[in-house]
């Protein structure tokens, strides 16, 4: 008897140890597949997720050939894709003059008409500023903008270096001495930069938002968001009432919801060409700096219907869209609110 106890009892420990090592196995490959899950959900959110900030589009790119050229012929292969994105700043690569660059030939504005000879004198120009700066990115940069008298100016006044303020009290001079209401770009270095950021560096916002509103435009780009800002042409302190997607010259705008619209304006000021939707009695979207007007006062929209598209016409340093939200028809800034909310950003 006492031999069978003992023989049961072995086989009782060695069932609970087979149960133990099962139970073990199950709980691993719980695991594993719970780890699965989460990186196929954590791919489907990045699918829904894009960069702040632009890039080099296509129509810069298609002449990338010719900056590795002129930019090789200049000795200053380095700066290829600086080049790319100062044309991005002048032109977007949808000018014949494509740098901009007949002003450093003395010539008027857009006097080139040919996009190889436009890149073949604009890298010139840009390697010899590069060349006086010393390497200096930044200023070379403002001086391609402003000139080489930019670079006379800090070498008197800020010990050769570049510093935006420098750029704002080189332009007011230079505006004032000309009789012109404005001299250049001050913060053409931080407008060239910016299609140079890195995606992954880059802070990043939801391309699909979750809010009554849907996106106003197909590439989600937020540029300037709303609230207080050094404004970038009156250079002092405003409240920015909308927020600015960066967009290309004909890209389509969208209208975020069902409406009527109110105002469908041709002007050179301001908010430029632009459109305002009423879509109840207190909700109102303005669409600011459109290139083209694809709809008229009076006219009944729905959700998602094309009614422009991008441009920058009136107050705009480049191309965008400005964006608004109203909560009343004839809108003061204090009854304008961020149209992130609404758009569910």
């Amino acid at each position: 008897m006492n031999g069978m106890k003992i023989v049961f009892g072995l086989i009782g420990v060695f069932v609970f140890l087979i149960l133990g090592v099962i139970v073990l196995f199950m709980m691993f490959l719980s695991a594993i597949f719970a780890n699965q899950d989460d990186e196929v959900e954590g791919e489907s959110e990045d699918q829904d997720i894009v960069c702040e900030g632009n890039s080099v589009n296509e129509y810069v790119e298609r002449y990338e050939h010719y900056f590795e050229q002129y930019a090789e012929k200049n000795g200053i292969s380095e700066q290829k894709d600086i080049l790319m994105a100062v044309t991005m700043q002048e032109s977007r690569g949808q000018l014949t003059d494509i740098m901009q660059s007949s002003e450093s030939m003395g010539d008027p504005v857009n006097t080139i008409n040919d996009p190889e000879r436009s890149i073949e004198q604009g890298v010139s120009y840009y390697a010899d500023v590069y060349e006086q700066a010393g390497g200096d990115t930044e200023l070379a940069l403002q001086s391609y903008n402003m000139g080489h008298g930019y670079m006379d100016y800090v070498e008197e006044n800020n010990d050769g270096e570049y510093s935006r303020e420098s750029a704002y009290q080189f332009g007011e001079e230079q505006a004032a001495n000309l009789g012109w209401d404005n001299y250049g770009d001050e913060d053409y270095v931080d407008h060239v930069m910016q299609f140079l950021e890195d995606c992954a560096e880059a802070e990043q916002v939801e391309g699909e938002g979750d809010g009554d509103w849907i996106m106003p435009i197909d590439d989600v780009r937020v540029t300037s968001e709303f609230g207080m800002r050094d404004h970038p042409i009156y250079n002092e302190m405003r409240l920015h009432a909308g927020t600015d997607f960066g967009c290309d010259i004909g890209d389509n705008i969208y209208a975020v919801a069902d409406g009527i619209v109110t105002i469908a304006v041709h002007q050179n000021t301001g908010l430029g060409n632009n459109i305002k939707i009423q879509h109840g009695s207190d909700e109102v979207s303005s669409y600011g700096h459109l290139s083209v007007l694809d709809v008229s006062e009076g006219d009944e929209v729905e959700q998602g219907e094309k009614i422009g598209e991008c441009g920058t016409t009136g107050s705009s340093t480049g191309p965008h869209l400005h964006l608004e939200h109203h909560t009343e028809t004839q809108a003061t800034n204090d009854a304008k609110e961020d149209p992130a909310e609404i758009l569910g950003m």
